[in-house]
């Protein structure tokens, strides 16, 4: 079952594939693939879906940049079973200050950009 609220997005995304660790207490250190990714959170197709209110550490792998180090906590999430297109969860970062979410916005931007500008 799904428990996602309805779409209110207070930074623009990024919909572009970036690698990420994820650490639970539960599940372990796990990895799977950010779709889409803002300054607040991040969605994290995985075939673990944590459940919503779950903490976790996250590590997303930037383009030309340093990991990022977040935590983050689940806050919608669809595990895998008929009918689901995309499982994972989506997670917002608690613990990201304004130069982490400075970062964050500035390579969301540039990514963007980048890939507006890109030869199809």
């Amino acid at each position: 079952m799904t428990d996602r609220p309805p779409a209110k997005r207070k930074w623009p995304r990024l919909h572009h594939e970036l690698m990420v660790t994820l650490a639970t207490e539960r599940h372990g250190s796990f990895s799977g693939w950010s779709t889409s990714v803002s300054q607040g959170g991040c969605f994290v197709n995985t075939n673990i879906a944590a459940p919503v209110g779950d903490v976790m550490q996250v590590l997303l792998q930037l383009p030309g940049e340093a990991e990022c180090k977040l935590q983050a906590r689940v806050v919608w999430s669809q595990p895998p079973g008929p009918g689901v297109d995309e499982p994972g969860m989506g997670l917002e970062f608690l613990d990201a200050d304004e130069t982490t979410r400075a970062r964050l916005g500035r390579i969301v931007s540039q990514l963007s950009k980048d890939l507006s500008t890109a030869p199809a």
